[in-house]
C-alpha cells in the first residue's frame, strides 16, 4: 500500500492486521520509480497489492478512517487482481465490483469510467442514503473530468440538479454543490451558468444559523455579489473579509487576492500594489517569479504592456526553464505590437 503520508489510526490498523502497510514518498528516492511503476497520479494514493505486486484495490484521497477501512476491507474480502475484477464485472456486474472499479478508475484519472461504475452502483444500491453517496462520487468525478474534456458542462449540470433535488439533500450539501458548479462554470468560461446555483445557495444560507453553512456561504457570497448582484464593489469588500488573518503580510495570499482581482477585472490598481508587495516578501525565486507573472498580467490588463514585458522578463530570469513564462513573454510582446499598430 502506497501513500505520500501515512495515517496513524488504531481503527485502520485493526482492519489490515493481515496486511503490510508500506508508506512511500513518491517524490524522492525509490519512490519516484514506484510512482512510475504504479502510475501514481495524485496524493495520497493508496494501493493494495498481492504477493506478486499485482493491484487488488486502489483509491485516491483520504476521507477519514471509516471510509479508508471500508476500502481496505473490500480489498481483503476479494483479493483478485483489478484486471480479474474487471473481467468478472463484464460477466456479472455486482455492487462490490462497481464500487471497487469506480475508485480504481478515478485513481487513474479515468473519470468517465469512474462515473459509469458509480452510476451502476447507484442502480444496484438505490436506497436514499447510499444513492446520495454515489451521487457525490459521480459529481466529483464529473467535475474533474470536465476539466480534462471527458464531460460537457451540461452533463454535470444535469447531475448536480438531480443531487439537489434528492429528499436527503442538506443545506450544507446544496452549498457544496453550488461551490463545485460555480468553480466549474468559471473555469469553463461560462460564469453565467453558476447563477442558478448561487441564487439557491443564497436562499439556503439566508435563514441558516449553522456554522458550516455560513462558512461555505462566506465564500460563495463573493461570486453571488459578482454574478447575481453584479456589484463589484460589494464583491471586493466580501473578498477582503474572506481572506485569512494576516494575509497582507503573506506573499501567497497577496498573490491570491491580486490574481482574483485580475480574473474579475476589479480593483486592478490596488491589486498591482499587492502583487508587488508579494514579490518583496517572497522567500524563494520560484515564488517571486510566480507573483511577478501576476503583476505582469495586471500591468497588461491596465494597458501597461511594456511594463508587463519587463516583469515577465524578471520572472524568466528567476526561472528560465519555465515554458509558461516564455509563452507569457510572447503574449505581452504581441500586445505591444497590437497597441502600436
Amino acid at each position: 500500500m502506497f501513500a505520500r503520508a501515512a495515517e496513524s489510526d488504531e481503527n485502520i490498523l485493526a482492519v489490515v492486521e493481515d496486511a503490510i502497510l508500506y508508506p512511500v514518498d513518491c517524490e524522492k528516492g525509490e519512490g519516484i520509480e514506484v510512482a512510475k511503476r504504479y502510475n501514481v497520479r495524485g496524493y495520497p494514493t493508496f494501493k493494495m497489492v498481492d504477493s506478486n505486486g499485482k493491484e487488488i484495490e486502489r483509491w485516491i484521497g483520504y476521507e477519514g478512517p471509516e471510509k479508508w477501512a471500508e476500502y481496505a476491507r473490500a480489498g481483503l474480502a476479494d483479493q483478485r487482481t483489478l484486471a480479474h475484477k474487471a473481467e468478472a464485472y463484464e460477466d456479472e456486474p455486482t455492487l462490490a465490483l462497481a464500487k471497487t472499479l469506480a475508485n480504481a478508475a478515478s485513481t487513474e484519472y479515468d473519470f468517465k469510467g469512474a462515473v459509469a461504475y458509480f452510476k451502476k452502483a447507484r442502480e444496484l444500491d438505490p436506497g436514499p442514503e447510499a444513492a446520495a453517496a454515489y451521487s457525490e462520487g459521480i459529481l466529483t468525478n464529473m467535475f474533474y473530468g470536465t476539466r480534462m474534456e471527458q464531460f460537457e458542462f451540461a452533463e454535470v449540470d444535469a447531475e448536480a440538479k438531480t443531487i439537489i433535488a434528492q429528499p436527503l439533500a442538506t443545506a450544507e450539501g446544496k452549498l457544496g454543490v453550488a461551490m463545485m458548479m460555480t468553480a466549474l462554470a468559471k473555469s469553463t468560461g461560462q460564469p453565467e451558468k453558476a447563477i442558478p446555483y448561487l441564487e439557491q445557495a443564497h436562499e439556503v444560507a439566508v435563514d441558516s444559523d449553522e456554522p458550516e453553512v455560513l462558512g461555505t456561504w462566506s465564500n460563495l457570497a463573493v461570486d453571488h455579489a459578482l454574478l447575481v448582484k453584479k456589484d463589484k464593489a460589494a464583491a471586493i469588500e466580501l473578498k477582503r473579509k474572506s481572506m485569512p488573518e494576516g494575509w497582507q503580510d503573506d506573499p501567497d495570499q497577496l498573490n491570491n487576492f491580486a490574481w482574483w482581482c485580475f480574473e474579475n477585472d476589479a480593483n486592478l490598481a490596488e491589486a498591482e500594489d499587492f502583487a508587488l508587495r508579494g514579490v518583496e516578501l517572497a522567500s524563494s525565486d520560484g515564488q517571486r517569479a510566480n507573483i511577478l507573472d501576476t503583476a505582469a498580467e495586471i500591468c497588461n490588463a491596465r494597458g501597461n504592456c511594456e511594463e508587463a514585458v519587463e516583469r515577465i522578463k524578471q520572472a524568466l530570469a528567476l526561472d528560465p526553464e519555465k515554458e509558461y513564462f516564455q509563452q507569457q513573454l510572447a503574449k505581452f510582446e504581441e500586445a505591444i505590437k497590437e497597441k502600436q499598430g
